[in-house]
């Protein structure tokens, strides 16, 4: 090894002498929020040490939030870190835990001794905080480190008292990839002199923005679905430790001054014990005196409620905790202008640390009624149901539909076991080994409850969020509340098994053959397409000769002939069985190509597929949310790549692809140029897929498309002058007219190729929008209409059930040479609502099979 120089060895000498020093000399710290100057204990360092900057100076990126909690953990007994996976994006998803050093060096005794604790009221309190679960949202990301540090290396004289009592789990960053594309943001739009002015470059980020994950969703929307990585591995620890408390710190608009729950009490969850109401109201008091002595203005019974039991500060409400949502006043940046006054981003840090330490001060102070809460809330949720009953589930069929389902309940802690020998779930018979069981008598009773609750006559009309969630209509599987369960086995615990793998491929067969119907069926039709094979699809019910006997397949199905297929391709039975196992789809091994009934394997009906080749628009005024449950389905459920398009530098050689993904969006301020490019594009034979309010725009291009007229209002009605109503009723009523998130049933037809893998005349679909799509005088595409009463859970206004009734959810007309396929409502929202998303497949791989129908 070569030496270092004399003088590099005397500087280093020099420097490790200093270290000492310098550290003493910034022990003592003025941190925003904390409102006293403090000093670490011992030789412990500062905040700015460990980050490289002050707080609120710059926006962290999450590695470096990160190694400054690994570092300072090292340096202090009172914490804990711990790595609890990563996110979609590949970042680092951490816990940190403060407290008694003795405790901490249980930890993991601790943990697994608190279910029980909790169910007999017994041991520290339990809070837990969390930050940013929106990244822009970035205050809480930043106080969070204040927090720790106050925490693990302050000597404030209250600590010994607290970790007397609490043990603190933080989660500092719940959006890990939100945080740095907002970070990134922020910091490249940074002057030495930051403008504070709200239109400034800095304050008005790019498409898509830090609020929202990896694949632009909301995760603040997650809690239930657990569709994202964070989201599954934050509840797998939640559920361990069932906090007595949990913060939520978000921000709002810059015009706004501070918010903390209640919230709004006419629209809280009906299922949320009233006790929960009580002790937040305690607890607010606490967050008032802190903000009344810093002088920050602040509000808390308007504009937030806690209906959506899917958000952060709602879940904790039905699982035996207490949610706290915290909004402050965005700087969006750096600093910013607003009716207060000027807001700098450490400004807007400290409030957030004001509360995170009001919370723990409430949490001492009030801890033998949180720990009787949560124990009674246990004790009130097993006794409320049926003590022998619960309810059923089916797979109905689709095994890989039920077992998204199962891991979600699983996930939640749910106790859900299978049920043995055969049942009848909903008029729908089950076989051994294809139904489960969820006792009412379990410490998670009212929670599951709510999850399934179909509510139709809600006390309110307004919603900060959607107003109905039924997870049984989100994965169309049968489901029944019963007053006796069956017998059952085990309880299903994590990793689930996936289902028994389907019957073996015989590699060496004619062809084989694919039921549409499966869930995974069009993940492995992609992969085969993908390879280059060529893959048939059937357009009639098809009964074939099967190795396991005779066999009807319905419409969609696919059929793999052996005969046909590239010389130059791997063998396609071993790659078949290979991918069968993959997705767990079952391939019916076929020995001729006679069929018993229906088509024959080289029946004219049964086309070859093309491979379709989609692009998505994104950009500004497309929905972010919309889109990025089209990217994510692509990219994790079908395991394929799609191009995503910026919607204002569109290509000139749009009809090399076959399909164009339109989502949910503002596109009247679109150019002509945007139009015209759309109507050559379909006149030119390329597929249109329009989504939920881009359905209803896209009948205002200048297509040939003909739509049954609407009458006029009546004449007599014109010169009538409206009644007058109450300014104060206006916001009501408008809300009215609104759907914030509803379930409706819609009518389908399982003939039409859109429809194509289902076997019932009806589906569930999430419905969110006011728009009504118009009706085409085509009475053949219209393969999805509207119930005559539609609504199956949520809140719909009279007028409006009035108006969607018996109208266009799903509309497929040929226009030119092309095809529009319109989408009313969000058939892959949230990324959870399994039983809906067969449609948006046959939209890709089964709209040439849409033919021209028009009698005229």
């Amino acid at each position: 090894m070569r030496p270092f120089p004399l003088s590099r060895a005397l500087a280093i000498t020099a420097l490790a002498l200093l270290l000492p020093l310098l550290a003493t000399a910034t022990q003592a710290a003025d941190l925003p929020g904390l409102d006293r100057t403090l000093s670490a204990r011992g030789d412990l360092p500062s905040v700015e040490d460990l980050l490289g900057f002050s707080p609120g100076e710059r926006h962290p990126r999450n590695h470096e939030l990160v190694a400054y909690y690994r570092e300072l953990a090292e340096r202090s007994e009172r914490m804990r870190v711990e790595t609890i996976g990563t996110s979609s994006g590949g970042n680092e998803h951490v816990l940190a835990y403060f407290g008694r050093p003795d405790r901490l060096e249980q930890l993991d005794a601790l943990r697994a001794g608190r279910i029980e604790a909790s169910r007999d009221g017994t041991g520290p309190v339990i809070v837990w905080l969390g930050y940013s679960v929106h990244g822009n949202e970035a205050s809480g990301a930043s106080a969070a480190p204040i927090v720790a540090w106050f925490l693990a290396a302050s000597d404030a004289p209250e600590l010994d008292d607290w970790f007397e009592h609490v043990i603190v789990v933080m989660e500092p960053v719940i959006n890990p990839d939100g945080v740095d594309r907002f970070a990134h943001w922020a910091n490249m739009h940074r002057g030495r002199h930051p403008s504070a002015d709200p239109n400034d470059r800095e304050h008005a980020e790019g498409w898509p923005n830090g609020r929202t994950s990896y694949y632009w969703f909301d995760l603040n929307r997650d809690w239930l679905p657990l569709t994202h990585p964070v989201s599954k591995q934050r509840i797998r620890h939640y559920r361990q430790w069932r906090p007595h408390v949990l913060t939520d710190a978000h921000e709002m608009g810059h015009r706004s001054t501070y918010f903390f729950q209640p919230g709004i009490p006419e629209r809280n969850n009906p299922d949320t014990p009233p006790r929960v109401f009580e002790l937040t109201e305690r607890i607010a008091e606490y967050h008032a005196r802190r903000l009344d002595a810093a002088g920050e203005p602040y509000y808390s019974r308007e504009s937030f409620d806690d209906y959506y039991l899917g958000k952060g500060s709602t879940y904790p409400d039905l699982t035996g905790g207490i949610g706290i949502l915290f909004e402050q006043g965005t700087a969006r940046g750096h600093v910013i202008d607003t009716p207060y006054g000027q807001r700098r981003f450490v400004d807007a840090v400290a409030n957030q640390v004001r509360t995170s330490l009001s919370t723990l001060e409430a949490s001492v102070a009030l801890r033998d009624e949180l720990r009787a809460y949560q124990r009674q809330s246990f004790v009130d949720a097993r006794d409320a149901g049926p003590r022998r009953g619960g309810w059923l589930i089916g797979d109905g069929g689709d095994p890989q539909r039920a077992l998204r389902l199962l891991e979600t309940l699983v996930g939640h802690g749910i106790e859900v076991r299978p049920v043995d020998g055969r049942v009848t779930i909903s008029g729908r018979e089950q076989a051994d080994g294809t139904a489960w069981a969820i006792p009412a008598r379990q410490d998670l009773a009212r929670f599951v409850r709510a999850i399934f609750a179909t509510p139709r006559d809600l006390p309110m009309e307004t919603f900060y969020d959607v107003s109905a969630w039924p997870l049984q209509h989100a994965f169309d599987l049968p489901f029944e509340a019963v007053d006796r369960l069956p017998a059952t086995g085990d309880a299903l615990a994590e990793p689930l098994a996936a289902p028994s793998a389907p019957s073996a491929v015989d590699t060496d067969a004619l062809a084989w053959a694919v039921d549409w119907s499966q869930h995974r069926a069009p993940a492995l039709l992609s992969a085969l397409l993908a390879d280059g094979y060529r893959v048939q699809a059937a357009e009639q019910p098809t009964a074939l000769s099967t190795t396991e006997g005779e066999r009807t397949f319905g419409r969609g199905s696919l059929v793999v002939h052996s005969g046909i297929q590239p010389a130059d391709l791997p063998d396609i039975g071993a790659r078949l069985a290979e991918l069968s196992e993959r997705f767990g789809v079952e391939v019916a091994s076929i020995g001729s190509g006679l069929a018993r009934a229906g088509l024959d394997l080289g029946s004219p009906s049964v086309a070859v597929m093309d491979t379709p080749k989609v692009a998505m628009l994104t950009g500004p005024g497309i929905n972010p949310y919309n889109a990025g449950t089209v990217w994510r389905w692509f990219d994790v459920h079908l395991e394929q790549p799609m191009t995503m398009l910026n919607v204002n530098r569109l290509p000139a050689d749009l009809d090399r692809y076959s399909h164009l993904v339109l989502p949910d969006g503002n596109h009247e301020f679109r150019g002509e140029a945007f139009r015209t490019a759309l109507v050559d594009y379909v006149r030119s034979g390329g597929t249109l897929v329009a989504l939920r309010s881009s359905a209803r725009w896209v009948e205002d291009l200048e297509l040939e498309w003909s739509f049954v007229e609407e009458g006029d209002d009546p004449e007599e009605d014109r010169d009538e002058p409206a009644e007058r109503k109450r300014y104060s009723d206006h916001e009501l009523d408008f809300a009215r007219r609104l759907i914030g998130g509803s379930a409706l049933t819609v009518e389908i037809d399982p003939t039409h190729p859109l429809a194509w893998g289902y076997d019932t005349d009806d589906l569930v679909l999430f419905r969110q929008g006011a728009h009504v799509l118009r009706t085409s005088t085509n009475v053949y595409a219209r393969p999805g209409v509207y119930g005559e009463s539609p609504l199956v859970a949520g809140y719909l206004a009279d007028p409006v059930a009035e108006d969607l009734a018996g109208t266009t959810a799903l509309g497929a007309d040929r226009l030119g040479d092309g095809l529009v396929i319109r989408m009313a409502d969000d058939v892959l929202f949230r990324g959870y609502w399994a039983g809906a998303e067969k449609l948006f497949a046959n939209a890709l791989f089964h709209s040439k099979r849409i033919g021209r129908t028009q009698l005229q």
